[in-house]
């Protein structure tokens, strides 16, 4: 059940795995001092064509130098994602479900994933007062038997949230990395949608809409976690 819900979730074909990691170590703050640090709290939405997950849920990003965590509120006792660790040292990618401890590893370099276009141009839409612009990215992925696609819609304000470009060079998968390097900046809002083989059938779309921006110190702790809970899933 998990792997089905983990390819449906981040609309694409994700690999988990199990490498080294060390955690604990004082992240260097060189270039990075100009970074947004804070709360970023997102409305989300997720449905897939089947029906087994419909997500209605908000979730707070808790962002310091190069690592987030993002804690979901939905309580109900449906199978569903509470926990999104990033670790920009690593780099590492951790989910934490509601029905275990495990920690599941996302394979951030994903290369057999192609990028078909990347496209920015501006939008008349604001958010908070700010212009935006918007990302239009589209991939694909062949699996054994198909072939299926999906389209990004990442809408931001450039000089607003700013990141280091640094912290996600190696966040691959989705081709986060890109968008990062051409942004600079962390998404206001986000769109995903995954496509069959004909690129018109949807399978599940998600949506991030921000709700609020609270610029904090952030505790380290929230950032701790177990190591012997990473696990290896196939």
């Amino acid at each position: 059940m998990l792997k089905p819900l983990i390819l449906s979730l981040f609309s694409l074909t994700i690999l988990i795995f199990l490498e080294e990691c060390k955690f604990g170590k004082e992240v260097n703050k060189e270039h990075t001092s100009k970074e947004f640090e804070g709360i970023i709290t997102y409305h989300e939405i997720f449905k897939n064509i089947d029906s087994s997950l419909n997500v209605d849920d908000t979730v707070q990003v808790f962002y310091s130098h190069g690592n987030y965590v993002g804690v979901h509120s939905e309580a109900s006792q449906n199978f569903h994602l509470i926990k999104d660790y990033y670790f920009q040292k690593e780099p590492l990618r951790l989910l934490l479900f509601n029905d275990s401890d495990t920690l599941h590893q996302m394979n951030l370099n994903f290369s057999i994933e192609r990028l078909d276009s990347f496209k920015v141009k501006k939008i008349k839409d604001k958010i908070f007062s700010r212009q935006c612009e918007s990302i239009d990215l589209n991939t694909s992925y062949t699996g054994k038997d198909s072939i299926t696609y999906t389209d990004f819609s990442f809408i931001f304000s450039r000089g607003y949230l700013n990141v280091d470009k640094e912290h996600f060079k190696n966040w691959k998968l989705g081709f986060f990395n890109k968008v990062i390097n051409e942004t600079g900046a962390f998404y206001l809002n986000l769109k995903a949608i995954h496509f069959d083989s004909s690129h018109k059938n949807i399978l599940s779309f998600k949506t991030n809409e921000v709700i609020s921006v609270k610029e904090q110190s952030i505790n380290p702790a929230i950032f701790k976690i177990d190591l012997s809970k990473i696990k290896r899933s196939n």
